[in-house]
């Protein structure tokens, strides 16, 4: 484990606030809006998403501040950013996205990508990822953990998030009202 892992100093609740504004300093140094993309989809795990960031950390994983705020093809925002390195100067790193659903339940993208540390200009110019890559070893990583898990189609997931969509909206204009 990393010593500069700073999730635990910090409430889910403000990395998620925190997420947008980090997104748009980045842009501002070029860094492009981050989508997850269907290939890196790993699971939706039957966990809420403070255990599976609890069994990550205790993995070895690190949360990534610097890659926090990313999105689903149908606006999704996620949940945290996490990053597994074999070592500190490693060249590549499994980076991990979660996003959080209802009842208890936590989508689960990966993709494996050059380390941003020890390659930061092929980081930021996001040569070489490879989600399938990544989402496999993150199934590697559910399986070792024995979490019910089960994969949606792309079908599914995007209905699903779609009228999760609808239905924020909804509330939310009723609110208003």
């Amino acid at each position: 484990m990393l010593d500069d892992d700073v999730r635990p100093m910090m409430s889910h609740r403000l990395r998620r606030q925190m997420g947008p504004t980090i997104d748009r300093v980045a842009k501002r140094f070029g860094q492009p809006e981050y989508r997850v993309w269907p290939k890196g989809y790993v699971a939706t795990v039957s966990v809420p998403i403070a255990e599976v960031e609890t069994k990550l950390h205790d993995e070895g994983f690190t949360w990534d501040p610097l890659s926090l705020y990313h999105y689903t093809l149908v606006g999704n925002k996620s949940d945290g950013s996490w990053t597994y390195r074999s070592s500190r100067l490693a060249n590549r790193q499994l980076h991990v996205v979660l996003f959080e659903r209802r009842r208890g339940r936590t989508d689960v993208y990966a993709h494996a990508e050059y380390s941003w540390l020890r390659h930061p200009l092929k980081h930021a110019e996001e040569k070489a990822i490879r989600r399938s890559d990544g989402a496999a070893t993150m199934q590697r990583v559910l399986e070792a953990w024995d979490v019910d898990y089960t994969r949606e189609s792309i079908v599914t997931r995007t209905v699903r998030h779609t009228l999760a969509r609808l239905r924020d909206e909804l509330l939310q204009r009723s609110g208003r009202s």
